[in-house]
């Protein structure tokens, strides 16, 4: 299976960081400290991209991954698709179940405690609990019962469907403490996904955060970043660049020891953002 990174460009990042200063180190100290900033009630993070073909379920499972890696508490991934999403596949966890048929059982054992999920969830390597998809046309459904298990859960992280105003996301975004916007890394994917953000009310912006996501290296090189950052930034968001990574790019299940290391800071960001974001609510 492919690491995140070449060969020689991981040995000559060993090399180079033998040399360089502590600034690096130092500031994925501060990230990781960020992700795993204490939460008082159980904060949803909900994951989605304007157009379809951005990464949003690679980004979602990279944030769940760290996130889970990262903190002390339980943390939750959901398939928000309505019908059959990736997320499982890519967490690398297998479920014949599906999310109505669970849904009753899960909502039971939200009032209980974990040990009452532990036969019901499929959980990763990294100890993120995985909740299936397949809630069809009842999006209400997902917002309830994730609702439910915050109770239980410090962060939930909602691999959402394509579209801000797609009526399968209405509720679930609207319920979310925070909004991961997943932006193609090309000229195109920055242009339409902006000026889709700048139709939408000031109040609805405060709680999202931009991953602007480079899965190809043609588009990543034809995209001028800085101009691509501003487009955002004029709108109040922050974003994040997450790097190409030939791990995640492959499409099998995504392991958190083969990622590149710059995709595992720009990960840690990302999710650290995101909980500031959901934090404010």
């Amino acid at each position: 299976m492919a690491h995140g990174d070449p060969l020689p460009r991981r040995v000559a990042r060993t090399v180079a960081r033998a040399f360089s200063s502590t600034k690096q180190p130092r500031e994925l100290a501060e990230i990781l400290t960020a992700v795993q900033a204490p939460v008082t009630t159980g904060r949803r993070i909900a994951v989605t991209s304007v157009r379809g073909g951005a990464g949003k379920t690679a980004v979602a499972a990279l944030v769940g991954s760290v996130l889970a890696a990262r903190r002390a508490d339980p943390v939750l991934a959901v398939d928000a698709e309505p019908e059959f999403g990736s997320l499982p596949w890519r967490l690398g966890v297998e479920s014949a179940m599906t999310l109505p048929g669970v849904a009753p059982a899960l909502m039971t054992a939200s009032g209980q405690n974990l040990t009452s999920l532990e036969q019901l969830l499929p959980r990763t390597a990294a100890g993120l609990w995985v909740v299936p998809g397949g809630a069809g046309q009842r999006p209400q459904l997902v917002r309830d019962l994730t609702r439910a298990l915050s109770r239980l859960f410090a962060v939930s992280v909602l691999d959402c469907t394509t579209g801000m105003a797609a009526p399968a996301n209405n509720a679930v975004l609207a319920d979310a403490h925070a909004v991961i916007v997943v932006v193609p890394a090309t000229p195109d994917g920055v242009r339409t996904t902006a000026d889709a953000l700048a139709r939408l009310a000031p109040g609805a912006l405060q709680h999202l955060v931009i991953a602007l996501n480079a899965q190809h290296p043609h588009g990543r090189d034809a995209l001028r970043h800085a101009p691509a950052r501003a487009a955002f930034e004029r709108l109040g968001l922050p974003v994040v660049s997450v790097p190409q990574d030939r791990h995640v790019a492959s499409g099998a299940p995504i392991n958190p020891g083969r990622f590149a290391e710059p995709t595992l800071t720009e990960a840690s960001r990302l999710a650290a953002w995101a909980l500031h974001r959901a934090r404010q609510w």
